[in-house]
C-alpha cells in the first residue's frame, strides 16, 4: 500500500527550488528548452476548494547582459511571481486579490532571512494585473549568493564601456515574447 502524497508548502517550495536550478529563465519562451524551463518551475495548488495559488520560481539572468538594466549589479536572481485564485468549476477560474499576508509566507519559504533583500514588484502587463501577480526578487553575485545591490537598476555608475539595452542588442529581431519581468505568468 502506498501513503497519500501530501501537499504542503514546504514540500512545494523543495519541489520548485530544484527545479529552478536545472536550468536559467532569460526573459524569452520562445525556444522550446526555455519554455520547457519555464514551464517545470510553475505550481498551481488548489489549497482549499475556493482559494487556490499559482507559483513560478525561476532562476533568472541577462537583465543586465540582456539589456535591461544598466546596473551590473542587477544581472541574475531567484525569482518567485506569485498570483491567488478562486478554482472553477463549471466558469473559468477567476483571480483573486493579492493575498499580502501569504505572500509573506510563501517568501520566507522560499527566502529565509534574505527576504529582507526582496525586491518586490507589482503587476506590470495587462494580463498580470487581471491576475494580480506579484514578483519578488532575490538578487545573487556569480555564485548565486543573496547580494543587496548597490544603486539603482537604470545608474550608469557601475556600467561597462560599450553596454547595450535590449532594444540595440535585438533591433533587428522579432521578439514577441519578451515578458523579462513583465508580470504575466500565464
Amino acid at each position: 500500500m502506498t501513503a497519500a502524497l501530501i501537499i504542503t508548502p514546504e514540500s512545494i517550495v523543495r519541489r520548485l527550488k530544484s527545479r529552478a536550478e536545472t536550468g536559467f529563465y532569460d526573459g524569452l519562451v520562445n525556444a522550446d528548452p526555455k519554455r520547457d524551463y519555464f514551464n517545470r518551475c510553475m505550481f498551481g495548488w488548489r489549497k482549499t476548494p475556493d482559494y487556490g495559488i499559482r507559483l513560478i520560481y525561476t532562476r533568472d539572468i541577462g537583465y543586465h547582459t540582456g539589456g535591461w538594466f544598466k546596473n551590473p549589479d542587477y544581472e541574475r536572481c531567484y525569482h518567485l511571481s506569485l498570483s491567488f485564485w478562486c478554482p472553477g468549476y463549471l466558469v473559468p477560474d477567476e483571480p483573486l486579490p493579492q493575498d499580502h499576508a501569504a505572500a509573506l509566507e510563501w517568501c520566507s519559504l522560499f527566502f529565509g532571512d534574505d527576504r529582507r533583500m526582496l525586491w518586490v514588484e507589482p503587476p506590470y502587463s495587462d494580463a498580470g494585473r487581471k491576475a494580480d501577480v506579484y514578483h519578488y526578487r532575490l538578487f545573487c553575485d556569480p555564485a548565486w549568493r543573496a547580494l543587496m545591490p548597490r544603486g539603482e537598476v537604470y545608474t550608469r555608475d557601475f556600467t561597462e564601456k560599450g553596454w547595450k539595452s535590449f532594444s540595440e542588442l535585438h533591433a533587428e529581431d522579432d521578439l514577441k515574447d519578451a515578458e523579462f519581468s513583465m508580470g504575466d505568468p500565464s
